[in-house]
């Protein structure tokens, strides 16, 4: 950046008249996106206070719904003070720029968990699974860190705008861990829930001769459309972050558009936490019902599957795991049981969906 202090200039109040043309126009642009990736955070936020407040006050608070409202909240701060940092004059920059980074630490660390605690639960705790996501959220953690000793803040000139500058070697090391987090979300997800849907065509059809399809591509349009609804949500999220990751290492471009993305990318990702816990608390989502973690369907010679239902949802669903094979095949447990008629699986889906009853499982 040119040092311009000590030359005249007609107006030196402006920090663009301090920076060079190229420069001062790519700081413009992300000026210009940072504020319209704040202002679809504050409108998610403002759109759906009724849920945050139904949340608080007809469900007990515990370790999900502290970690939801930290995701939230922080997100909210982080956000709104990059827009500052970037558009407003501040007195000191490097305390900004300091709390800024640390802001962003507890956001992405928070809505990775919320990730982590999603997957576990949707893999009914298996341990390999649980033990592999929770060193790829520490290392999200950890990678999260460097971005508070990998940046500062300086003021533009002899004004009181501010940029960020004294980037380190290892700062897109927050970027790689998380990008690599919610691909592997992404994929861990989109497995269960595919291996899922080829269980139901089984168990409707034994002598079905489909086989796994990541995307649904050859399945029919009801099982294709439960299982995209399940995967858009980590597919945005996944392709945020990689957008972001890809713009932080490609040669040649601007230093201003290598994080332009980073503050809507991570408020998009935790609007989409959000709506998945949403979803799950309240019962809004039909993957309540597909998304079974062990459920092994059997054919018309086996003894009728049960599924256990219910009707109410608390806040420990979030880290409890769905229904286990040993209690699929357990005639004295004591929650209710509705055995399942292979001839007529997906009328008994649709009744399911029409009543809200929902599979005991975590989304």
């Amino acid at each position: 950046m040119a040092n311009l202090s000590n030359i005249h200039l007609p107006n030196p109040f402006t920090p663009m008249a301090f920076l060079p043309p190229d420069q001062a126009y790519q700081k413009t642009i992300t000026e210009y996106v940072i504020v319209g990736g704040l202002s679809v955070l504050i409108w998610d936020i403002l759109t759906h206070l009724h849920s945050d407040y139904k949340l608080l006050a007809r469900y007990k608070i515990s370790l999900p719904t502290i970690i939801y409202l930290l995701s939230r909240w922080s997100t909210l701060l982080y956000v709104t003070a990059t827009s500052i940092f970037q558009t407003a004059p501040v007195n000191d920059c490097v305390a900004l720029s300091k709390v800024t980074c640390a802001m962003y630490h507890v956001t992405v660390s928070s809505t990775a968990l919320l990730f982590f605690l999603r997957v576990r639960a949707i893999y009914n705790r298996n341990t390999y699974i649980t033990a592999g996501f929770f060193f790829l959220w520490v290392a999200v953690l950890g990678g999260s860190l460097t971005s508070v000793l990998s940046l500062s803040g300086v003021h533009i000139g002899t004004t009181k705008y501010c940029a960020f500058s004294n980037f380190k070697s290892y700062r897109g090391a927050a970027n790689i861990t998380l990008a690599v987090f919610d691909t592997c979300v992404f994929v861990a997800i989109t497995w269960r829930l595919s291996n899922n849907q080829l269980s139901i065509l089984k168990c409707n059809n034994p002598a079905s001769k489909r086989r796994f399809d990541l995307f649904g591509k050859y399945y029919p349009a009801f099982s294709k459309g439960l299982l995209h609804d399940g995967q858009k949500y980590y597919m945005v999220a996944m392709l945020a972050n990689l957008l972001v990751l890809v713009l932080e290492f490609i040669p040649g471009v601007p230093t201003p558009y290598r994080s332009v993305f980073l503050s809507p990318a991570i408020g998009l990702t935790n609007i989409l936490a959000c709506r998945v816990f949403w979803h799950t608390k309240f019962g809004r989502k039909i993957e309540d019902v597909r998304a079974v973690s062990t459920i092994l369907f059997q054919n018309n010679n086996n003894p009728p599957l049960f599924v256990h239902a219910r009707t109410e949802r608390d806040d420990s669903d979030l880290t409890t795991s769905s229904v286990t094979e040993s209690k699929l095949h357990n005639s004295s447990d004591t929650e209710t049981e509705a055995p399942l008629d292979n001839s007529s699986f997906l009328e008994k889906v649709g009744h399911i969906l029409g009543e809200k009853i929902f599979v005991n499982s975590v989304v």
